[in-house]
């Protein structure tokens, strides 16, 4: 049990290898497995050149960077007539929460890197405006000839230990983004954060260049990007749907069990087997010069074809080549990404290139990867929504396995919604349905916060796990900290054996399991079983 430390399951260890349900050879074997890793010879200390690493991680921040929108080409601009709006200007994310978490040496905001472009912060870091900021922002953005406004998802948004509970901005975010644009329609927005989000004023600024959590050179990286120094080359890895109720997944996420029923249609293959539109596609990312593809020969094991860089400017794409069946059964989505490229061109260069496919390109898995015959077409392009070559190919192979849900209007041609019928045959059995946890039922799988309502004593322990968090964390006591919302989060929400193997010995598992007697009602059996402890 990690983090190790505590003897809770070391009796039902004992049991379980007197009874004969777990193997001796198996228990040595993990043992083994441990000593084998603590016994692994230890690197020498090395000598680290800060500096290199830095002028690494701002290369990376600047090939990284997506230019979601480049309109009339506003983007690279001159710093001459330009100004710095939000306050993620001055406080700009660019790494996440909770154990990804670190602390640099060195790390650069966009003010930092621009310091000699007015500053307006005209809102505070975690996305909130007053009307005082929204008339400065329009009064001073009309008076450049170029707005950059900085907006993003705060820390408190995202982080390890709970989800994001929707996919947008910060309301205060979006409010200054559309009163900027309402008065000057060359505004550029700089965004980040960690995922896909839903801009509800995308077609009213020119030009959104994303910065992901882009690392400690940020600031760095956004001042060449925004000057042209360097070009934005990143492509997305996931589709930005339009609104959150576009996902296939919208209807069971949030829930404490959620179920995955959709199969293979998962992010760009459910929207272009649906033929949903999207924000933005999975592949998509502009540069700041163009190129034109051309000469398409394709083989089952890859594709050959011309591209050139028509552009003013060098620059750098990702080819992306997609595979689509011919005859497509159920589980077999209308387009799946079968290999990709990035090429780096000077303007006017002119290159001969090819794109190996995957081995799984033309297969399916079941009982192993399937190789399935028959006629394919292969589409290459920009991203999986600007495919403009395309030639066929035919490939051996066996025919398409049956599958339980042949026919099924949403594994087939993704109309609807997964029905959790097919889906239970698509998984070969019933699937139990999640109860909702009531007294009488509790057990160590439960949480303070399963139990909380329906227990004065888990109300009183939910008060001791707020007390604990709050002694140990020298932090803010707020919950729109991530660090502290995170803890507070890992105490409350998990189950009571999960308590007592990270709980350093403060909790013994008599004392827990008596605490879920009790929180069951039956307060006589839950002292007898704390009282085990002594």
């Amino acid at each position: 049990n990690m983090p190790g430390g505590e003897r809770y399951m070391v009796r039902a260890t004992l049991c379980a290898l007197e009874s004969g349900v777990l193997a001796e050879a198996d228990l040595d074997a993990s043992v083994l497995r441990i000593l084998r890793l603590a016994m692994k010879k230890r690197p020498a200390p090395t000598e680290t050149d800060l500096d290199a690493h830095h002028a690494l991680a701002r290369r990376i921040a600047e090939a990284g960077a997506v230019l979601l929108k480049n309109e009339d080409g506003v983007l690279p601009l001159s710093l001459t007539d330009a100004a710095l709006f939000g306050a993620m200007a001055e406080h700009t994310r660019y790494q996440g929460s909770g154990s990804s978490r670190i602390r640099t040496l060195s790390a650069v905001s966009v003010r930092d890197a621009l310091p000699s472009l007015p500053y307006f912060p005209v809102s505070n870091a975690a996305g909130e405006v007053t009307e005082e900021d929204l008339a400065i922002a329009k009064r001073e953005a009309a008076r450049v000839r170029v707005p950059i406004v900085c907006v993003g998802l705060p820390d408190a948004y995202e982080s390890e230990g709970f989800d994001r509970e929707h996919m947008r901005l910060p309301e205060g975010f979006d409010r200054l983004v559309t009163a900027i644009a309402s008065v000057n329609p060359r505004t550029v927005v700089l965004l980040f954060g960690g995922g896909a989000m839903t801009l509800p004023w995308a077609e009213c600024v020119a030009a959104i260049l994303y910065m992901g959590l882009a690392g400690e050179a940020v600031g760095e990286a956004v001042a060449r990007l925004l000057t042209g120094e360097a070009s934005p080359s990143g492509h997305l890895t996931e589709s930005w749907p339009l609104h959150y109720e576009d996902t296939v997944s919208h209807v069971t996420f949030g829930e404490k069990d959620p179920e995955y029923r959709e199969s293979v249609f998962v992010g760009y293959r459910y929207y272009a087997t649906k033929g949903a539109p999207v924000r933005y596609p999975f592949g998509h990312g502009l540069s700041y010069t163009r190129f034109a593809l051309s000469e398409l020969a394709v083989t089952p094991n890859g594709v050959t074809l011309t591209v050139e860089n028509t552009g003013t400017r060098d620059g750098a794409t990702v080819l992306q080549a997609y595979v689509s069946p011919e005859e497509r059964a159920a589980l077999r989505p209308a387009l799946s990404l079968g290999g990709f490229l990035k090429v780096t061109l000077a303007r006017g260069e002119r290159r001969r290139v090819s794109i190996p496919l995957s081995p799984c390109a033309f297969s399916v898995y079941a009982d192993g990867w399937q190789r399935v015959g028959g006629t394919y077409t292969v589409r290459v392009g920009e991203s999986s929504g600007d495919l403009p070559l395309s030639a066929p190919v035919t490939v051996a192979g066996r025919e398409a396995p049956h599958t339980p849900v042949a026919g099924d209007p949403f594994y087939t041609h993704c109309h609807g919604e997964p029905a959790r019928a097919a889906w239970e045959r698509l998984m070969g059995a019933p699937v139990p349905l999640s109860e909702t946890p009531v007294r009488g039922t509790f057990g160590m799988d439960h949480t303070i916060l399963d139990m909380k309502d329906h227990s004065l004593v888990m109300r009183l322990l939910y008060r001791v796990g707020i007390r604990i968090v709050n002694e140990g964390y020298q932090g803010p006591h707020d919950l729109s900290d991530p660090t502290y919302r995170m803890m507070t989060v890992s105490v409350l929400d998990c189950p009571m054996r999960a308590t007592v193997i990270c709980g350093g010995g403060k909790m013994k598992e008599s004392v827990a399991r008596g605490l879920v007697e009790i929180a069951n009602g039956r307060f006589l059996r839950g002292i007898i079983t704390m009282l085990k402890k002594f």
